[in-house]
């Protein structure tokens, strides 16, 4: 079983990489997982699993818009897995929110 507290850390290294650039987002808890919201709309969301992380721009645009830059992890329909020890790349997950709240504007 992986160790929860390297997943911890690394949920809470996104959603600094994330509220850093993006501080305007309201973190809230929505179906257990926290999720970031700009009003009423989610744009990111993480959850865990046994094995990996998930994390959740709300739109299968994004993931396809950044596909190139997901290679290497797992794609799922609106999710991308990644390892419970990731090396957060800050400017991956900026970019999935930029283009999640272009969407919403």
């Amino acid at each position: 079983m992986p160790d929860r507290s390297i997943q911890a850390k690394t949920a809470r290294a996104i959603f600094a990489a994330i509220t850093g650039r993006y501080p305007g987002l309201e973190l809230v808890i929505a179906w257990n997982q926290p999720m970031l919201r700009k009003g009423t709309s989610y744009v990111f969301g993480l959850s865990a699993t046994k094995h990996h992380l998930l994390v959740n721009p709300f739109s299968a645009d994004v993931l396809e818009a950044l596909a190139p830059r997901l290679a290497g992890l797992r794609v799922l329909k609106r999710t991308v897995a990644i390892p419970s020890d990731w090396k957060v790349d800050a400017a991956l997950l900026r970019a999935m929110v930029r283009l999640r709240l272009a969407e919403l504007a």
